[in-house]
């Protein structure tokens, strides 16, 4: 009974995101102005935007790759670069589905693959995710500060941003500081033994610039694609705004509340972009509807594209066993470090 419970509350949990995209774009489909949206698409160039989004995806890809064999080398094993191209080529399909599995299947695919732990090539990548955070952060102080005084962010907006850069700064100081000093506070000290926790606690400042150049480069790399692709839109959103709105949305699509960011970012997009659309025929809502929708379709399709020159049959063995493992909570047997917290 409980392990059929168990798998009925997975299978309901895998369904979720599907659910809360369903809900969106069925919001965005009764809301917005179709005839604008296709306005839109007939009067943008189709051949830079499919050149911006498979450059801009090879790009991201190499650099992320380049970042995921960095941080492996660092916390778990050695692997190379030409190593971690397939790894991240497998998290590009799972990320279809789920964020969080994608970063599952990574760590699952060095586990098959080097024997290596699977919580300590999992807490490698969340640390990778928490200087995504970080990075982020840093974006969204450098375009507050540009900013200031200058009337152009809405009040709204500032005191968002702010709060969730010192939220970002602050809880990565008070985890690190509470790690390296093992300070004893029940609970919350036995879940500080975690072990995917163990990169935090084995940081230096060096590695944290490191890591955070790294991701910079990944970063700026997305956000150039995207100014580029709201021109071709003819969406005039000026640079310094684009960096503290693409830092807000790039949060948004953090929450796991449906598939692969559709639909969340696109209402969030809505608010910060219509303001800046240049020639809209229609309602301005649309042409962003337009340009959001482009984005995310082209890029998880030439993702998709990209990552397959890079599969090998082994890729495909770990996809399929993460998908089917994932669900029944399967993915590695349990560490102590779990045990003890559980």
């Amino acid at each position: 009974m409980t392990q059929n419970k168990s798998a009925w509350m997975a299978h309901v949990k895998r369904l979720l995101p599907w659910l809360g995209t369903g809900i969106l774009l069925a919001y965005m489909a009764t809301t917005t102005d179709l005839e604008t949206i296709g306005h839109s698409l007939a009067d943008v160039n189709i051949v830079a935007v499919l050149l911006l989004a498979s450059v801009g995806t090879l790009a991201t890809f190499l650099i992320d790759s380049f970042c995921v064999a960095r941080v492996f080398t660092r916390f778990v094993c050695k692997v190379s670069y030409r190593e971690a191209l397939p790894i991240k080529a497998t998290s590009y399909f799972l990320n279809i589905l789920n964020y969080n599995l994608a970063l599952v299947g990574m760590a699952f695919y060095l586990q098959r693959s080097r024997q290596a732990p699977f919580w300590s090539s999992l807490g490698s990548l969340f640390f990778l995710n928490v200087m995504d955070i970080l990075t982020l952060c840093v974006l969204l102080v450098v375009g507050l500060m540009a900013t200031q005084g200058t009337g152009v962010l809405d009040g709204s907006t500032e005191v968002v941003a702010w709060f969730m850069a010192a939220g970002g700064f602050g809880g990565f100081a008070l985890v690190v500081l509470m790690l390296k000093l093992d300070l004893k506070i029940p609970v919350v000290s036995r879940l500080l033994k975690l072990q995917m926790l163990a990169p935090l606690a084995d940081l230096n400042v060096g590695t944290v610039f490191y890591f955070l150049g790294l991701r910079m480069c990944l970063l700026l790399t997305y956000l150039g694609s995207q100014y580029i692709l709201l021109q071709l839109f003819a969406i005039d959103v000026p640079l310094l705004r684009l960096v503290v709105y693409n830092s807000l949305i790039t949060f948004v699509q953090i929450v796991p509340i449906s598939v692969a960011g559709l639909g969340t970012v696109q209402v969030v997009m809505r608010h910060f972009y219509a303001p800046f659309v240049v020639r809209a025929t229609g309602q301005a809502a649309a042409v962003v509807d337009a340009y959001s929708t482009t984005s995310i379709f082209s890029f998880v399709i030439f993702r998709v594209i990209v990552a397959y020159f890079f599969l090998g049959e082994f890729s495909r063995e770990v996809i399929r066993d993460a998908e089917h493992a994932a669900p029944a909570g399967d993915m590695a047997p349990p560490s102590p470090d779990v045990d003890s917290v559980v």
